[in-house]
């Protein structure tokens, strides 16, 4: 018999149970049929997933990522892009990256962004996807919450009281409307007093009063307490655990992350 346009012959259900992957189920009749059908589906959505997985273990496999990737660096994800192999790592403390490999294993492109002749830029298309995060798993109940207007747009922001551009991306945000922030809380290392300050804000009775006096260098109107201590490491835990690399950084409502000062990505995010 004549194949289709692949050149393929048709498939049948003897040909599938002499090649052993499925049994004879009583004339394909009732529920057997059905059971029969999904067999069927199994067998031909399995090859996808069987080359994922080869693909994963093969770049795996290459002595450039076992010496280049400590222990702790776990790869996650690898696909097969023509040319090269893209793959995902989960970085403690960093959250997912993307690297490339050449298919002989010789070199690691690390920090590089692979751009069409269309100008798009497939890395940074990659890294918002394997990035995304997945809001309806964090700990909002344990965020400082501002509202304004009929908080309709639900808005996470990890900051640092003394960093200049939270600063100003917070004092932005004074003049938008119809929205929750919930607010973070990732102390930088070059600032040596907004742990202090972080922790004497969670301690505040009036949050948003602590905050604006804190990031005003103002007295901040209340002591540390352990309480504080505790709710600042669950923040940062947070913050290392989603891979946040620097302040500020919002995410939207479905995951997506808005990284820096971008206040023509929040005013869009917020508008619609």
């Amino acid at each position: 018999m004549a194949g289709g346009p692949s050149g393929l012959q048709p498939t049948t259900n003897a040909s599938l149970i002499e090649a052993g992957f499925i049994l004879p189920l009583n004339h394909g009749k009732g529920p057997m049929k059905k059971i029969l059908f999904v067999l069927v589906l199994a067998l031909f959505a399995a090859p996808g997933a069987l080359f994922a997985a080869d693909v994963l273990r093969e770049v795996k496999e290459l002595q450039i990522v076992k010496s280049l990737f400590p222990p702790q660096v776990e790869v996650i994800e690898a696909r097969d892009l023509g040319s090269l192999f893209e793959l995902v790592t989960k970085e403690p403390g960093r959250g997912k990256q993307i690297y490339y490999v050449t298919k002989d294993g010789t070199y690691l492109i690390a920090g590089g962004n692979l751009i069409t002749g269309d100008k798009v830029n497939l890395t940074q298309k990659r890294h918002d996807e394997v990035t995304r995060v997945d809001v309806s798993k964090l700990p909002l109940k344990d965020a400082v919450v501002i509202k304004k207007g009929t908080g309709a747009k639900k808005l996470i922001m990890f900051t640092d009281v003394d960093c200049p551009f939270c600063r100003k991306a917070y004092d932005w945000l004074k003049d938008q409307s119809n929205y929750t922030l919930y607010l973070f809380f990732y102390p930088l290392p070059m600032h040596p007093n907004s742990p202090g300050k972080s922790v004497q804000v969670l301690c505040s009775k009036n949050h948003e009063t602590a905050l604006e006096n804190a990031q005003s260098d103002k007295d901040i109107g209340s002591q540390k307490c352990e309480a504080g201590e505790k709710m600042l490491a669950d923040h940062k835990a947070l913050a290392g655990e989603i891979g946040v690399e620097g302040t500020p950084l919002f995410i939207t409502d479905d995951g997506t992350r808005i990284s820096g000062l971008n206040t023509s990505a929040l005013e869009g995010y917020l508008k619609n």
